[in-house]
């Protein structure tokens, strides 16, 4: 009987602590965000990456900068979301109703343009 036990005992162990699993698999109410991802382009200048422009996501405290490609991302629970894209010299985008799904991922690409300057002296008093 001893012996049996003892064998049981091994096998559990084994088969529990060789599988791999997520405990949030377990509970279908866990929470799970998702992600979106994106690129903010030159428009005026052949798409190029714009670094370093700052996207926010409005009404939260979420706000990061793109890399040196333009590139960006934020992890955010499931959700309808406002975003603004801006850079310096440039018109600043915003971005209404960007919907996060839980475990998808979003792409977003965006270009922003150059502002002008009006240069006409004659407006100038």
């Amino acid at each position: 009987m001893r012996l049996l036990v003892t064998t049981f005992l091994i096998f559990t162990s084994t088969f529990l602590y060789s599988q791999s699993f997520e405990v949030s698999s377990f509970f279908s109410d866990a929470p799970k965000n998702g992600k979106i991802e994106g690129v903010v382009l030159d428009n005026e200048v052949d798409n190029e990456p714009l670094a370093f422009a700052t996207i926010t996501v409005k009404n939260t405290d979420f706000e990061t900068n793109s890399d040196l490609d333009g590139s960006f991302s934020f992890n955010l629970k499931p959700g309808n979301y406002i975003l603004e894209v801006q850079f310096l010299g440039y018109e600043i985008i915003e971005l209404h109703n960007v919907a996060v799904v839980a475990g998808n991922t979003l792409s977003i690409k965006q270009k922003l343009k150059a502002l002008t300057l009006n240069t006409d002296i004659s407006q100038v008093n």
